[in-house]
């Protein structure tokens, strides 16, 4: 898994640098990774669902929960995170998704600030940097 996680922060990676430089600024970073996102979902044969706020989750919403078609109730496979740092609000939403897969990306090209907020990361949570 670690090999596949490292395939896909590559690919991250080499979208978001083919934004213009004049053009990037840290959302615009953020809604190309859950684009990308949602469309590998689709190739895994799951249906994207964007800002879904799990039921028992008082402030936040998710980015992205890979969800198996026709599912009732709905069974969510994968949930993402994506920020330029790990944030306590979302991995607190993520807490409240019962899901194999729960994922953090990270994007920020400050690896020290980055590291520094992985001191909020919680057992089952799979963290991916873009900038490693």
């Amino acid at each position: 898994m670690q090999e596949q996680f490292k395939q896909l922060a590559t690919t991250l990676r080499a979208e978001i640098e083919r934004v213009p430089q004049t053009m990037r600024q840290d959302e615009v970073d953020r809604q190309v990774i859950i684009l990308l996102l949602a469309d590998a979902l689709r190739q895994m044969g799951l249906l994207p669902v964007p800002a879904w706020k799990p039921p028992k989750s008082t402030r936040d919403r998710l980015d992205l929960v890979g969800v198996t078609p026709d599912s009732n109730p709905p069974e969510v496979q994968a949930a993402f995170a994506v920020d330029p740092l790990v944030e306590l609000p979302k991995l607190k939403a993520l807490k409240w998704v019962e899901c194999p897969h729960k994922i953090i990306i990270t994007f920020s090209t400050r690896s020290d600030k980055v590291q520094q907020s992985t001191f909020f990361l919680m057992p089952g949570l799979e963290h991916i940097n873009l900038y490693d």
